[in-house]
Protein backbone atom coordinates (compact mmCIF):
# COMPACT_ATOMS: atom_id res chain seq x y z
CA UNK A 1 0.00 0.00 0.00
CA UNK A 2 1.42 3.43 -0.79
CA UNK A 3 2.44 5.23 2.97
CA UNK A 4 0.52 8.28 1.25
CA UNK A 5 -2.97 6.17 1.47
CA UNK A 6 -1.54 3.80 4.67
CA UNK A 7 -3.85 5.16 8.16
CA UNK A 8 -1.70 7.05 10.27
CA UNK A 9 -1.95 5.52 13.55
CA UNK A 10 -0.33 7.53 16.71
CA UNK A 11 2.99 6.74 17.30
CA UNK A 12 3.46 3.82 19.86
CA UNK A 13 5.14 4.74 23.36
CA UNK A 14 8.20 3.01 23.67
CA UNK A 15 7.57 1.51 27.20
CA UNK A 16 4.23 0.66 26.51
CA UNK A 17 5.66 -2.21 24.16
CA UNK A 18 7.55 -5.29 26.35
CA UNK A 19 10.08 -6.31 24.66
CA UNK A 20 9.33 -10.09 24.96
CA UNK A 21 6.02 -8.72 23.39
CA UNK A 22 7.02 -7.00 20.47
CA UNK A 23 9.73 -9.95 19.78
CA UNK A 24 6.97 -12.60 20.33
CA UNK A 25 4.70 -10.05 17.58
CA UNK A 26 7.78 -10.95 15.43
CA UNK A 27 7.84 -14.81 15.06
CA UNK A 28 3.96 -14.85 15.70
CA UNK A 29 2.99 -15.92 12.03
CA UNK A 30 5.56 -19.59 13.65
CA UNK A 31 2.72 -20.52 16.28
CA UNK A 32 -0.88 -18.89 15.59
CA UNK A 33 -2.83 -18.72 12.96
CA UNK A 34 -2.66 -15.81 10.62
CA UNK A 35 -5.46 -12.98 11.26
CA UNK A 36 -7.17 -10.86 8.80
CA UNK A 37 -4.32 -9.29 7.47
CA UNK A 38 -2.83 -12.79 6.48
CA UNK A 39 0.90 -13.45 6.74
CA UNK A 40 1.49 -10.63 4.82
CA UNK A 41 -0.44 -7.65 6.53
CA UNK A 42 -3.06 -6.02 4.61
CA UNK A 43 -3.00 -6.12 0.83
CA UNK A 44 -2.69 -3.00 -0.58
CA UNK A 45 -5.34 -2.00 -2.19
CA UNK A 46 -5.16 2.00 -3.49
CA UNK A 47 -4.58 2.45 -6.96
CA UNK A 48 -0.51 3.85 -7.70
CA UNK A 49 -0.31 7.28 -9.18
CA UNK A 50 0.79 7.94 -12.56
CA UNK A 51 4.04 9.22 -11.40
CA UNK A 52 4.48 6.46 -9.45
CA UNK A 53 3.67 4.05 -12.38
CA UNK A 54 6.24 5.82 -14.74
CA UNK A 55 9.17 5.44 -12.03
CA UNK A 56 8.29 2.07 -11.58
CA UNK A 57 8.62 1.48 -15.52
CA UNK A 58 11.66 3.45 -15.33
CA UNK A 59 13.33 1.19 -12.93
CA UNK A 60 12.20 -1.43 -15.22
CA UNK A 61 13.24 -0.20 -18.43
CA UNK A 62 16.82 1.02 -17.16
CA UNK A 63 17.36 -2.55 -15.77
CA UNK A 64 16.32 -3.93 -19.57
CA UNK A 65 18.75 -1.23 -20.97
CA UNK A 66 21.46 -2.38 -18.71
CA UNK A 67 21.37 -6.18 -19.34
CA UNK A 68 20.88 -6.02 -23.20
CA UNK A 69 23.88 -3.82 -23.39
CA UNK A 70 25.67 -5.97 -20.98
CA UNK A 71 24.95 -9.25 -22.99
CA UNK A 72 25.42 -7.70 -26.33
CA UNK A 73 29.23 -6.69 -24.49
CA UNK A 74 29.88 -10.32 -24.02
CA UNK A 75 28.40 -11.73 -26.86
CA UNK A 76 30.99 -9.42 -29.00
CA UNK A 77 33.84 -10.24 -26.62
CA UNK A 78 33.45 -13.94 -26.99
CA UNK A 79 32.00 -15.02 -23.77
CA UNK A 80 29.27 -16.74 -24.96
CA UNK A 81 29.92 -20.59 -25.00
CA UNK A 82 28.48 -23.59 -25.07
CA UNK A 83 25.50 -22.94 -22.96
CA UNK A 84 23.42 -20.20 -25.20
CA UNK A 85 24.71 -22.95 -27.93
CA UNK A 86 22.69 -25.94 -26.81
CA UNK A 87 19.76 -23.81 -26.63
CA UNK A 88 20.24 -21.95 -30.48
CA UNK A 89 20.70 -25.48 -31.41
CA UNK A 90 16.73 -26.67 -29.98
CA UNK A 91 15.01 -23.18 -30.63
CA UNK A 92 16.47 -22.94 -34.55
CA UNK A 93 15.19 -26.54 -34.55
CA UNK A 94 11.60 -25.41 -32.64
CA UNK A 95 11.66 -22.08 -35.61
CA UNK A 96 11.89 -24.80 -38.23
CA UNK A 97 9.40 -26.72 -36.94
CA UNK A 98 11.39 -29.81 -35.65
CA UNK A 99 12.47 -31.82 -32.81
CA UNK A 100 14.60 -30.15 -30.68
CA UNK A 101 17.72 -31.72 -31.69
CA UNK A 102 21.14 -30.78 -30.29
CA UNK A 103 23.94 -31.60 -32.56
CA UNK A 104 26.91 -30.38 -29.68
CA UNK A 105 25.38 -33.20 -27.43
CA UNK A 106 25.44 -35.90 -29.75
CA UNK A 107 26.19 -36.37 -33.50
CA UNK A 108 23.30 -39.16 -33.35
CA UNK A 109 19.50 -37.35 -32.64
CA UNK A 110 19.56 -35.67 -29.11
CA UNK A 111 16.40 -34.15 -28.16
CA UNK A 112 16.65 -31.56 -25.64
CA UNK A 113 13.49 -32.27 -23.61
CA UNK A 114 15.79 -35.60 -22.74
CA UNK A 115 18.21 -33.59 -21.13
CA UNK A 116 16.25 -31.14 -19.74
CA UNK A 117 12.61 -30.27 -19.60
CA UNK A 118 12.25 -26.63 -20.83
CA UNK A 119 8.78 -26.36 -23.53
CA UNK A 120 9.30 -22.72 -22.39
CA UNK A 121 11.72 -22.30 -25.11
CA UNK A 122 9.21 -23.15 -27.52
CA UNK A 123 8.01 -19.44 -26.99
CA UNK A 124 10.90 -17.83 -28.85
CA UNK A 125 11.05 -20.06 -31.80
CA UNK A 126 8.55 -17.21 -33.58
CA UNK A 127 10.67 -15.00 -32.24
CA UNK A 128 14.35 -16.69 -33.86
CA UNK A 129 12.57 -17.51 -36.94
CA UNK A 130 12.07 -13.48 -37.82
CA UNK A 131 15.72 -13.02 -36.46
CA UNK A 132 18.01 -15.89 -36.55
CA UNK A 133 20.48 -14.95 -34.12
CA UNK A 134 21.48 -15.94 -30.63
CA UNK A 135 21.25 -12.08 -29.92
CA UNK A 136 17.27 -12.64 -29.95
CA UNK A 137 17.77 -15.22 -27.11
CA UNK A 138 20.22 -12.79 -24.96
CA UNK A 139 17.50 -9.77 -25.88
CA UNK A 140 14.78 -12.33 -24.75
CA UNK A 141 16.98 -12.77 -21.20
CA UNK A 142 17.21 -9.53 -20.52
CA UNK A 143 13.34 -8.90 -21.06
CA UNK A 144 12.40 -11.93 -19.08
CA UNK A 145 15.06 -9.89 -16.18
CA UNK A 146 13.35 -7.02 -16.75
CA UNK A 147 9.64 -8.39 -15.94
CA UNK A 148 10.83 -9.40 -12.89
CA UNK A 149 12.41 -6.14 -11.90
CA UNK A 150 9.04 -4.49 -12.74
CA UNK A 151 7.10 -7.13 -10.67
CA UNK A 152 9.85 -6.49 -7.34
CA UNK A 153 9.58 -2.82 -7.47
CA UNK A 154 6.12 -2.58 -8.27
CA UNK A 155 5.06 -4.89 -5.24
CA UNK A 156 7.83 -3.02 -2.93
CA UNK A 157 6.18 0.70 -3.85
CA UNK A 158 2.77 -0.94 -2.63
CA UNK A 159 3.76 -1.51 0.21
CA UNK A 160 6.91 0.65 1.14
CA UNK A 161 6.15 3.60 -0.87
CA UNK A 162 9.05 5.23 -1.70
CA UNK A 163 11.68 3.03 -0.60
CA UNK A 164 10.47 0.54 -3.14
CA UNK A 165 12.45 1.87 -5.56
CA UNK A 166 15.51 1.31 -3.88
CA UNK A 167 14.39 -2.06 -3.76
CA UNK A 168 13.89 -2.80 -6.87
CA UNK A 169 17.14 -1.42 -8.01
CA UNK A 170 18.79 -3.47 -5.39
CA UNK A 171 16.99 -6.20 -7.03
CA UNK A 172 17.72 -5.65 -10.67
CA UNK A 173 21.90 -4.83 -9.72
CA UNK A 174 21.89 -7.92 -7.14
CA UNK A 175 24.54 -11.02 -7.42
CA UNK A 176 22.32 -13.50 -8.22
CA UNK A 177 20.53 -11.70 -10.84
CA UNK A 178 23.49 -10.49 -12.62
CA UNK A 179 25.12 -13.89 -12.32
CA UNK A 180 22.68 -15.06 -14.98
CA UNK A 181 23.53 -12.88 -17.28
CA UNK A 182 27.29 -13.25 -16.63
CA UNK A 183 26.77 -17.15 -17.64
CA UNK A 184 25.29 -17.39 -21.40
CA UNK A 185 21.32 -17.62 -21.63
CA UNK A 186 19.13 -19.75 -19.54
CA UNK A 187 15.93 -20.87 -18.85
CA UNK A 188 16.57 -19.36 -15.09
CA UNK A 189 15.74 -15.90 -16.82
CA UNK A 190 11.63 -17.39 -17.29
CA UNK A 191 11.57 -18.86 -13.63
CA UNK A 192 13.26 -15.50 -12.21
CA UNK A 193 10.09 -13.93 -14.27
CA UNK A 194 7.48 -16.48 -13.34
CA UNK A 195 8.24 -16.93 -10.08
CA UNK A 196 8.11 -12.91 -9.39
CA UNK A 197 4.52 -13.06 -10.70
CA UNK A 198 3.94 -16.07 -8.76
CA UNK A 199 4.74 -14.45 -5.40
CA UNK A 200 3.40 -11.20 -6.09
CA UNK A 201 -0.02 -12.99 -6.66
CA UNK A 202 0.62 -14.97 -3.49
CA UNK A 203 1.37 -11.52 -1.34
CA UNK A 204 -1.63 -9.93 -3.10
CA UNK A 205 -4.21 -12.84 -2.26
CA UNK A 206 -5.05 -14.02 -5.59
CA UNK A 207 -5.32 -17.75 -5.79
CA UNK A 208 -6.38 -17.63 -8.97
CA UNK A 209 -3.14 -15.85 -10.68
CA UNK A 210 -0.69 -18.09 -7.99
CA UNK A 211 -1.74 -21.24 -9.89
CA UNK A 212 -1.81 -19.92 -13.35
CA UNK A 213 1.92 -18.71 -12.83
CA UNK A 214 2.61 -21.74 -11.11
CA UNK A 215 1.73 -23.98 -14.13
CA UNK A 216 4.29 -21.60 -15.92
CA UNK A 217 7.08 -22.37 -14.02
CA UNK A 218 6.47 -26.31 -14.62
CA UNK A 219 6.98 -25.41 -18.68
CA UNK A 220 10.89 -23.51 -17.47
CA UNK A 221 12.43 -26.78 -16.43
CA UNK A 222 12.06 -30.04 -14.66
CA UNK A 223 13.36 -28.47 -10.99
CA UNK A 224 10.55 -25.79 -10.73
CA UNK A 225 8.35 -27.74 -9.04
CA UNK A 226 10.65 -27.40 -5.92
CA UNK A 227 9.64 -23.90 -5.73
CA UNK A 228 5.88 -24.63 -6.08
CA UNK A 229 6.47 -26.53 -3.48
CA UNK A 230 7.97 -23.69 -1.42
CA UNK A 231 5.10 -21.74 -2.09
CA UNK A 232 2.68 -24.61 -0.90
CA UNK A 233 4.44 -24.26 2.17
CA UNK A 234 3.51 -21.06 2.99
CA UNK A 235 -0.44 -21.39 1.54
CA UNK A 236 -0.24 -24.44 3.96
CA UNK A 237 0.99 -21.72 7.25
CA UNK A 238 -1.94 -19.78 6.06
CA UNK A 239 -4.00 -22.48 6.50
CA UNK A 240 -5.74 -22.32 3.27
CA UNK A 241 -5.70 -26.41 3.13
CA UNK A 242 -7.02 -27.43 -0.34
CA UNK A 243 -4.74 -24.90 -2.09
CA UNK A 244 -2.10 -25.62 -0.16
CA UNK A 245 -2.56 -29.44 -0.44
CA UNK A 246 -3.13 -29.05 -4.19
CA UNK A 247 0.66 -27.30 -4.50
CA UNK A 248 2.01 -29.65 -2.87
CA UNK A 249 0.95 -32.86 -3.96
CA UNK A 250 0.94 -30.93 -7.38
CA UNK A 251 4.49 -30.39 -7.46
CA UNK A 252 5.78 -33.35 -5.99
CA UNK A 253 3.44 -35.79 -8.40
CA UNK A 254 4.74 -32.80 -11.72
CA UNK A 255 8.73 -33.68 -10.23
CA UNK A 256 8.22 -37.36 -10.31
CA UNK A 257 7.00 -37.65 -13.52
CA UNK A 258 9.06 -35.26 -15.20
CA UNK A 259 12.23 -36.93 -13.92
CA UNK A 260 11.11 -40.26 -13.89
CA UNK A 261 8.75 -40.11 -17.14
CA UNK A 262 9.09 -37.58 -19.39
CA UNK A 263 12.69 -36.93 -19.34
CA UNK A 264 13.30 -40.52 -19.70
CA UNK A 265 10.84 -40.86 -22.43
CA UNK A 266 12.93 -38.84 -24.73
CA UNK A 267 16.65 -38.93 -23.38
CA UNK A 268 19.59 -40.56 -25.49
CA UNK A 269 20.46 -42.81 -22.74
CA UNK A 270 16.78 -43.42 -21.20
CA UNK A 271 17.59 -41.80 -18.11
CA UNK A 272 17.00 -38.76 -16.53
CA UNK A 273 21.14 -38.12 -16.25
CA UNK A 274 21.15 -35.16 -13.28
CA UNK A 275 20.59 -37.12 -10.41
CA UNK A 276 23.49 -37.56 -8.10
CA UNK A 277 22.03 -37.74 -4.57
CA UNK A 278 23.60 -38.54 -1.38
CA UNK A 279 27.71 -39.67 -1.07
CA UNK A 280 29.06 -40.83 -3.99
CA UNK A 281 31.63 -42.67 -1.72
CA UNK A 282 28.95 -44.56 0.12
CA UNK A 283 26.13 -46.54 -0.23
CA UNK A 284 22.87 -44.50 -1.43
CA UNK A 285 20.23 -44.35 1.08
CA UNK A 286 18.76 -41.72 4.02
CA UNK A 287 21.92 -41.80 5.60
CA UNK A 288 24.24 -40.75 2.94
CA UNK A 289 22.05 -38.51 1.49
CA UNK A 290 22.15 -37.11 5.38
CA UNK A 291 25.89 -37.24 5.29
CA UNK A 292 26.13 -35.52 1.90
CA UNK A 293 23.47 -32.41 3.16
CA UNK A 294 25.79 -31.97 6.24
CA UNK A 295 29.11 -31.93 4.32
CA UNK A 296 27.76 -29.60 1.93
CA UNK A 297 26.19 -27.43 5.07
CA UNK A 298 29.54 -27.01 6.64
CA UNK A 299 31.79 -26.52 3.48
CA UNK A 300 33.36 -23.44 2.70
CA UNK A 301 30.86 -23.14 -0.66
CA UNK A 302 27.70 -24.10 1.58
CA UNK A 303 28.20 -21.15 4.28
CA UNK A 304 29.42 -18.67 2.24
CA UNK A 305 26.39 -19.29 0.07
CA UNK A 306 24.01 -19.34 3.08
CA UNK A 307 25.66 -16.30 4.51
CA UNK A 308 25.01 -14.30 1.24
CA UNK A 309 21.11 -14.84 1.05
CA UNK A 310 21.07 -13.86 4.58
CA UNK A 311 22.62 -10.70 3.71
CA UNK A 312 20.63 -10.48 1.04
CA UNK A 313 17.12 -10.94 2.71
CA UNK A 314 18.12 -9.36 6.09
CA UNK A 315 15.21 -8.57 7.92
CA UNK A 316 13.38 -10.48 5.44
CA UNK A 317 14.54 -13.47 7.27
CA UNK A 318 11.37 -13.13 9.67
CA UNK A 319 9.64 -13.06 6.98
CA UNK A 320 7.24 -16.58 5.83
CA UNK A 321 7.68 -16.18 2.58
CA UNK A 322 11.80 -17.11 3.31
CA UNK A 323 9.92 -20.80 3.06
CA UNK A 324 9.56 -20.68 -0.92
CA UNK A 325 13.21 -21.31 -1.19
CA UNK A 326 13.74 -23.89 1.64
CA UNK A 327 12.94 -27.25 -0.83
CA UNK A 328 15.34 -25.94 -3.48
CA UNK A 329 17.70 -25.62 -1.31
CA UNK A 330 17.65 -28.39 0.31
CA UNK A 331 18.12 -30.02 -3.09
CA UNK A 332 21.18 -27.87 -3.74
CA UNK A 333 22.39 -29.10 -0.44
CA UNK A 334 21.90 -32.77 -1.00
CA UNK A 335 23.41 -33.12 -4.28
CA UNK A 336 27.02 -34.31 -5.24
CA UNK A 337 27.24 -31.41 -7.87
CA UNK A 338 29.32 -29.03 -6.39
CA UNK A 339 28.15 -26.41 -9.20
CA UNK A 340 24.78 -25.85 -7.47
CA UNK A 341 26.66 -24.01 -4.03
CA UNK A 342 29.18 -22.31 -6.24
CA UNK A 343 28.05 -18.45 -6.46
CA UNK A 344 29.17 -18.14 -9.76
CA UNK A 345 26.60 -19.37 -12.04
CA UNK A 346 23.14 -18.54 -12.68
CA UNK A 347 21.23 -20.73 -10.07
CA UNK A 348 20.82 -17.71 -7.30
CA UNK A 349 18.97 -15.71 -9.60
CA UNK A 350 15.35 -17.13 -8.41
CA UNK A 351 16.14 -16.67 -4.45
CA UNK A 352 16.60 -13.25 -5.45
CA UNK A 353 13.24 -12.88 -6.17
CA UNK A 354 12.20 -14.45 -2.66
CA UNK A 355 14.96 -12.40 -0.15
CA UNK A 356 13.48 -9.22 -2.35
CA UNK A 357 10.39 -9.63 -1.67
CA UNK A 358 10.34 -10.65 1.91
CA UNK A 359 12.55 -7.92 2.32
CA UNK A 360 9.73 -5.90 1.56
CA UNK A 361 6.81 -7.57 2.65
CA UNK A 362 9.29 -7.17 6.32
CA UNK A 363 10.02 -3.94 6.61
CA UNK A 364 6.23 -3.07 5.86
CA UNK A 365 5.45 -5.19 8.40
CA UNK A 366 7.62 -3.35 10.81
CA UNK A 367 6.64 -0.01 9.91
CA UNK A 368 2.93 -1.16 10.52
CA UNK A 369 3.87 -3.15 13.74
CA UNK A 370 6.09 -0.03 15.15
CA UNK A 371 2.70 2.35 13.88
CA UNK A 372 5.64 4.07 11.65
CA UNK A 373 3.69 7.04 9.36
CA UNK A 374 4.81 8.19 6.09
CA UNK A 375 5.93 11.77 7.94
CA UNK A 376 8.12 9.71 10.27
CA UNK A 377 9.64 8.03 7.87
CA UNK A 378 10.29 11.22 5.13
CA UNK A 379 11.92 12.86 8.18
CA UNK A 380 14.16 10.09 8.66
CA UNK A 381 15.51 10.19 4.87
CA UNK A 382 15.96 13.84 4.92
CA UNK A 383 17.85 13.53 8.07
CA UNK A 384 21.97 13.00 8.06
CA UNK A 385 21.65 9.91 9.85
CA UNK A 386 19.32 8.98 6.63
CA UNK A 387 21.58 10.45 4.32
CA UNK A 388 24.10 8.27 5.84
CA UNK A 389 22.29 5.75 5.47
CA UNK A 390 21.45 5.88 1.84
CA UNK A 391 24.93 6.44 1.05
CA UNK A 392 25.31 2.96 3.06
CA UNK A 393 22.71 1.75 0.31
CA UNK A 394 24.57 2.80 -2.47
CA UNK A 395 27.43 1.38 -1.55
CA UNK A 396 26.25 -2.05 -1.07
CA UNK A 397 24.50 -1.56 -4.36
CA UNK A 398 28.01 -0.93 -5.68
CA UNK A 399 29.91 -3.49 -3.88
CA UNK A 400 27.25 -6.35 -5.35
CA UNK A 401 27.86 -5.14 -8.94
CA UNK A 402 31.85 -5.39 -8.46
CA UNK A 403 30.99 -9.40 -7.46
CA UNK A 404 29.87 -9.83 -10.88
CA UNK A 405 31.46 -9.52 -14.56
CA UNK A 406 29.47 -6.50 -15.55
CA UNK A 407 32.68 -3.85 -14.41
CA UNK A 408 34.61 -6.30 -16.46
CA UNK A 409 33.08 -6.32 -19.31
CA UNK A 410 31.95 -2.44 -19.50
CA UNK A 411 35.70 -1.83 -19.50
CA UNK A 412 37.07 -4.99 -21.63
CA UNK A 413 34.82 -2.68 -24.48
CA UNK A 414 36.91 0.14 -24.20
CA UNK A 415 40.17 -1.83 -25.66
CA UNK A 416 41.03 -3.62 -28.30
CA UNK A 417 40.07 -6.80 -28.52
CA UNK A 418 42.94 -9.01 -30.73
CA UNK A 419 41.45 -12.46 -30.16
CA UNK A 420 38.07 -11.41 -31.62
CA UNK A 421 39.76 -9.49 -34.16
CA UNK A 422 41.11 -13.04 -34.79
CA UNK A 423 38.34 -15.03 -34.35
CA UNK A 424 36.15 -12.97 -36.92
CA UNK A 425 39.27 -13.37 -39.60
CA UNK A 426 38.82 -17.34 -39.14
CA UNK A 427 35.33 -17.93 -39.22
CA UNK A 428 34.85 -15.78 -42.19
CA UNK A 429 36.83 -18.52 -44.28
CA UNK A 430 34.48 -21.10 -43.27
CA UNK A 431 31.31 -21.80 -45.90
CA UNK A 432 27.73 -20.94 -44.17
CA UNK A 433 26.57 -24.45 -43.50
CA UNK A 434 29.24 -26.31 -42.88
CA UNK A 435 29.49 -28.46 -39.78
CA UNK A 436 32.70 -27.06 -37.56
CA UNK A 437 34.52 -28.08 -34.52
CA UNK A 438 35.56 -25.44 -32.19
CA UNK A 439 36.78 -23.92 -29.13
CA UNK A 440 34.14 -23.83 -26.43
CA UNK A 441 34.85 -19.26 -26.84
CA UNK A 442 34.06 -19.80 -30.55
CA UNK A 443 30.84 -21.27 -30.19
CA UNK A 444 28.27 -18.57 -29.16
CA UNK A 445 29.34 -16.82 -32.05
CA UNK A 446 29.66 -19.53 -35.37
CA UNK A 447 26.46 -21.35 -34.08
CA UNK A 448 24.20 -18.98 -35.70
CA UNK A 449 25.79 -19.86 -38.70
CA UNK A 450 27.01 -23.58 -38.33
CA UNK A 451 26.23 -26.39 -36.83
CA UNK A 452 28.89 -26.97 -34.07
CA UNK A 453 30.64 -29.49 -32.22
CA UNK A 454 32.78 -28.75 -28.92
CA UNK A 455 36.63 -29.35 -29.30
CA UNK A 456 37.92 -31.35 -26.18
CA UNK A 457 41.17 -33.42 -25.01
CA UNK A 458 38.89 -36.44 -25.43
CA UNK A 459 37.36 -35.32 -28.96
CA UNK A 460 34.67 -37.29 -28.40
CA UNK A 461 30.62 -35.47 -27.63
CA UNK A 462 28.89 -36.32 -24.43
CA UNK A 463 27.48 -39.50 -26.11
CA UNK A 464 31.25 -40.67 -27.21
CA UNK A 465 31.07 -40.59 -29.94
CA UNK A 466 34.16 -39.38 -32.11
CA UNK A 467 33.95 -35.73 -33.43
CA UNK A 468 33.75 -35.63 -37.05
CA UNK A 469 33.85 -32.14 -38.86
CA UNK A 470 35.75 -31.16 -42.28
CA UNK A 471 36.49 -27.91 -40.48
CA UNK A 472 38.36 -27.49 -37.05
CA UNK A 473 39.44 -24.53 -34.88
CA UNK A 474 41.88 -25.08 -32.19
CA UNK A 475 42.27 -22.50 -29.67
CA UNK A 476 46.63 -23.33 -28.99
CA UNK A 477 46.11 -21.51 -25.26
CA UNK A 478 42.54 -23.07 -24.62
CA UNK A 479 42.18 -23.15 -21.30
CA UNK A 480 42.48 -22.03 -17.57
CA UNK A 481 45.77 -20.20 -16.94
CA UNK A 482 48.40 -23.10 -15.78
CA UNK A 483 46.26 -25.95 -17.16
CA UNK A 484 47.92 -28.40 -19.99
CA UNK A 485 47.68 -27.46 -22.97
CA UNK A 486 49.30 -30.44 -24.81
CA UNK A 487 46.65 -31.99 -26.25
CA UNK A 488 45.96 -29.37 -28.45
CA UNK A 489 49.45 -29.62 -29.96
CA UNK A 490 49.05 -33.52 -30.39
CA UNK A 491 45.36 -33.02 -31.98
CA UNK A 492 46.75 -30.33 -34.41
CA UNK A 493 49.39 -33.04 -35.53
CA UNK A 494 47.28 -35.35 -35.81
CA UNK A 495 44.35 -34.15 -37.73
CA UNK A 496 47.66 -33.08 -40.28
CA UNK A 497 48.14 -36.79 -40.44
CA UNK A 498 44.80 -37.68 -40.88
CA UNK A 499 44.89 -35.11 -43.96
CA UNK A 500 43.74 -32.25 -42.61
CA UNK A 501 45.52 -28.77 -43.85
CA UNK A 502 46.26 -25.81 -41.98
CA UNK A 503 44.76 -23.13 -43.90
CA UNK A 504 45.38 -20.42 -41.28
CA UNK A 505 46.48 -19.28 -38.30
CA UNK A 506 45.55 -15.61 -36.67
CA UNK A 507 47.32 -15.45 -32.99
CA UNK A 508 46.41 -18.61 -31.06
CA UNK A 509 43.43 -19.51 -33.24
CA UNK A 510 44.05 -22.12 -36.04
CA UNK A 511 41.89 -22.87 -38.86
CA UNK A 512 42.31 -26.70 -39.91
CA UNK A 513 40.27 -28.17 -42.94
CA UNK A 514 39.98 -31.87 -45.06
CA UNK A 515 38.40 -31.82 -48.25
CA UNK A 516 36.06 -34.76 -48.04
CA UNK A 517 34.84 -34.90 -51.55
Amino acid sequence: MPESAAPSPPLPVRRSVPRDRAAAGRWAWLTTPPGADGLFGPVPTAELSRGRRLAIWTVSVAAFVVYAYDSILRHLQYKTTIDITIFQQAIANYAQGRTPKVLIKSQEPFNSLGDHFTPIMMVLAPFYRIWPSVMTLLLAQAVMLAVAVHVVTRVAVRRLGGLGYYIGVAFALSWGVLKVLDFDFHEACFTVAFLALALEALLDDRPGRLVLWCGALLLVKEDTPLFIAGIGLVVLLQRRWALAIGLLAGSVLAFGLLTMVVIPWFSYTGTYTYFALGSAAAPSGPFALGQTVLANLFSLNGLTLLAALAVTAALGLRSPLMLVMLPTLVARFASQREVYLEMKYYYDGPLMVVCFLALAVAIAQRRQRRGITPQRVRAFWTSPQGLAAGLLLAVVIDYQVHTTELPITVAASREECQFCTAAERISAQIPDGARVIADAGLLGNLTDRHPVLVAGPEWTDSTHLPLQADWVVLRMDSGPAGADTSWLTERRALLLAQGYRQLDQQGTLVLLHRDSS
